[in-house]
């Protein structure tokens, strides 16, 4: 161990530089924990977020920093594109309100019977006919003393009596579509209208006689009938006034062709 040096009086011993560079150190190592502990102390308060501030460049070629993006990156996984779809539900079956028997084949309907349709009554040229009033049944024109008018004609009924009943129609003497009645008994006769009453005379060649012995027909009450209307006198119809025949413009009386009595 080297020997130490009496120090003078009023000397004081050297302070070595290594002692000096130990109290330096323990400064800064106390300093240090101070500002350690400040620290921590400052933690335990709630420090405000941070805001970016965009660092200038140190020198003017370099880009600042941080250097924010030109848009906006999603960190989220995309969504998934496979679609899910719910699981299909197997129908529930209903039983039916009807019947579980099958539908029985309807029936065809049998066809309706074919109305067969009755022609209307007309006078037939060369047919030897009587003519009946269509509301007094058994009766028939006839003619008596040159006159028309009705009566009870059946085959009980005289032999005269019937013949004068009994008439051949022929076509019209003025119209070929219209008739002219002919006397059975008394060939050349026919019926024609006189002075407004219907009566029987002879033929002549007076065109006046061909028109007033021409009738025309007109189907009536659904073709079950016909009426004799004049063919000089259009408004006029063959009526009945009594038991006579007359030329009437205010009546007219249906009659029906029946076979001869």
């Amino acid at each position: 161990m080297p020997e130490r040096r009496a120090l003078g009086p009023g000397a004081t011993t050297p302070v070595r530089p290594t002692r000096h560079f130990l109290l330096l150190a323990v400064v800064a190592a106390l300093g240090c924990a101070v500002t350690a502990i400040v620290a921590l102390d400052d933690s335990d308060e709630e420090a405000p977020a941070p805001v970016a501030v965009r660092s200038q460049a140190p020198w003017p070629d370099m880009p600042a920093f941080p250097i924010l993006p030109e848009e906006t990156i999603s960190l989220r996984p995309p969504p998934s594109r496979t679609t899910v779809t719910s699981p299909a539900v197997a129908p529930v079956a209903t039983r039916s309100s009807a019947s579980k028997r099958p539908p029985s084949p309807s029936k065809a309907a049998a066809p309706s019977p074919s109305r067969t349709t009755t022609p209307p009554i007309a006078l037939t040229v060369g047919a030897t006919v009587g003519l009946e009033p269509s509301f007094r049944t058994g009766y028939r024109v006839r003619h008596r003393n040159y006159v028309a008018r009705i009566d009870v004609i059946s085959s009980s009924s005289s032999e005269g009596d019937r013949a004068d009943s009994r008439f051949v129609v022929r076509t019209g003497r003025s119209a070929s579509d219209c008739f002219s009645l002919e006397s059975v008994n008394f060939p050349g006769y026919y019926l024609r209208h006189r002075d407004y009453g219907i009566r029987l005379d002879q033929a002549g060649s007076s065109k006046l006689f061909d028109a007033d012995s021409t009738f025309c027909t007109a189907s009536i009450s659904s073709g079950t009938a016909l009426t004799l209307r004049s063919y000089n006198y259009p408004s006029r119809y063959v009526a009945l006034d009594g038991d006579r025949l007359i030329l009437s413009e205010s009546a007219a009386t249906a009659f029906r062709p029946v076979p001869p009595a």
